[in-house]
């Protein structure tokens, strides 16, 4: 997946990130190569192919000083609608594994993505307080695990193990969310920030932590504005200024309580001059990077 990369590059002297994988690093990526949850919620799927492709768009990044990282390749449905399901407890308990000793990203894939970080830190924590950027809040009461229901599954998996849960929605869209939507978020006692207001998020983002000894962060790509991120599943309508996010993303890193992030609804299929897969990555590297500083 780095290799295209490693042929094109010249010298031994210009540290790129592909020469920085190392086993048994403190910080690690893993993709999750799904999007049968987007298809179950009737949504343009190809968000399978995005884990290598934001892997090939990072890779080349260069590197000053001594970050390393960990890869432990894909967990994948195999573009099987049905499997969703084996494959969301296979990546549950390679996180269960690494998280007494590791710092995880986890590459997605569509929204359905989350569901299993989200339940490793219940059942290993006790608590969790989770952070999602997106148009969308993805509380759905449904059966059936898709795209549009992880942070309701979260919640409901939190009551039955009595542990501390808390949502934070940032950038939501009031035309992508329903009445029973907002209904579901005030049910859940869950908080969120519509696009429209985010200027205004500081005081939100900056108290969230502080109910909480561990953060999971969740991007999902679609929280930008269409011209930023093109390639995403569910395209925004108003969409976060990229400046923004990133000041609220440094915000939330520096609180040094994520411990497990994911990156979701990146759509290669309709990505234009590999925009959204630039953008996925350098909030990849940023990511990898917080989580480096943790340890050094």
């Amino acid at each position: 997946m780095y290799g295209k990369v490693e042929m094109m590059a010249n010298g031994r002297g210009h540290l790129r990130i592909y020469k920085c994988l190392k086993d048994n690093a403190r910080v690690a990526i893993i993709g999750f190569c799904s999007d049968a949850g987007v298809e179950r919620n009737k949504g343009r799927i190809g968000a399978k192919d995005s884990p290598d492709i934001i892997r090939m768009a990072m890779a080349n990044f260069s590197v000053l000083d001594d970050f390393c990282f960990q890869d432990l390749g894909n967990v994948s449905t195999g573009g099987i609608y049905n499997d969703l399901e084996r494959a969301v407890g296979e990546l549950e308990d390679i996180v269960s594994g690494v998280l007494n000793n590791k710092s995880l990203l986890i590459l997605g894939g569509g929204h359905e993505t989350s569901l299993a970080g989200i339940r490793a830190m219940i059942d290993r924590f006790g608590e969790v307080g989770v952070i999602n950027f997106d148009a969308h809040f993805d509380v759905r009461i449904q059966d059936m695990h898709t795209s549009g229901n992880s942070f309701y599954k979260a919640y409901l998996h939190a009551k039955q193990k009595e542990a501390n849960f808390g949502y934070l929605c940032l950038g939501a869209s009031r035309l992508s969310n329903t009445k029973i939507l907002f209904d579901t978020m005030e049910s859940m006692n869950a908080k969120y920030v519509l696009d429209t207001d985010m200027q205004n998020a500081t005081s939100t983002i900056s108290s969230f932590p502080n109910s909480y000894k561990h953060i999971y962060l969740s991007i999902d790509i679609d929280v930008f504005a269409s011209y930023l991120a093109p390639g995403v599943s569910a395209p925004a309508i108003y969409g976060l200024d990229f400046p923004l996010f990133l000041s609220y993303l440094t915000m939330i890193l520096e609180s040094k309580k994520v411990c497990l992030a994911d990156i979701c609804e990146f759509n290669p299929r309709y990505d234009i001059d590999n925009r959204t897969a630039r953008l996925s990555a350098f909030i990849a590297e940023r990511i990898l990077r917080a989580f480096h500083h943790l340890y050094s």
